[in-house]
């Protein structure tokens, strides 16, 4: 009887495991997949960029994004795998059991934990995170307004995802394109 239950509990727990997408939008400037786009390349870009660069490409096809050479885009799109290190402070706070044992009513047993409450942990935690960061500019060579950024998009990788995880995060970070999202959205497939 347990096991069924903890199997649901168990797929139904990294099922809400929702990804977190920052944007941010210039409101001055509305792209859409229907103006021309040209893909700006790194210099000696890593494994990891120049990977996601053909996912990237690949993608804004799939989409039906408009991909010229630089000359003609309306704007530049840009790209990056980025790697930071994140650190995470947890604090528990919990009442001596021996106070909450003696209280006889719930109003003393709540006056009784909020006010001696205690930190039993405090625990610091670092780990690498990585985050798909697109980035898009008015291209100077064909807009008056020069070269402004005008909307970044980011969604946070997993560690040690597949290529197929990472295609359907980007796929997610896409569906913000030229809009502004910040917190948890659901992935798209």
């Amino acid at each position: 009887l347990w096991l069924p239950l903890m199997v649901a509990i168990l797929s139904t727990g990294c099922a809400t495991q929702r990804p977190e997408v920052n944007t941010w939008r210039n409101p001055q400037f509305a792209p859409t997949p229907t103006n021309t786009f040209a893909l700006t390349l790194r210099p000696n870009p890593t494994k990891e960029d120049a990977a996601l660069g053909c996912m990237v490409v690949d993608e804004l096809q799939r989409d039906g994004f408009s991909l010229v050479p630089v000359e003609r885009a309306d704007y530049l799109l840009t790209y990056v795998v980025s790697k930071t290190t994140e650190e995470h402070l947890w604090v528990d706070h919990t009442p001596p059991a021996a106070m909450l044992a003696s209280a006889q009513t719930t109003g003393q047993i709540i006056t009784q934990s909020s006010l001696s409450g205690s930190v039993n942990e405090v625990r610091i935690s670092h780990y690498l995170a990585k985050d798909i960061q697109l980035f898009l500019y008015t291209n100077p060579k064909t807009n008056p307004a020069g070269f402004q950024l005008i909307w970044q998009g980011t969604i946070t990788l997993d560690n040690y995802a597949s290529p197929e995880r990472e295609l359907t995060l980007l796929k997610t970070l896409l569906q913000y394109f030229g809009k502004d999202q910040n917190g948890p959205v659901d992935l798209v497939q």
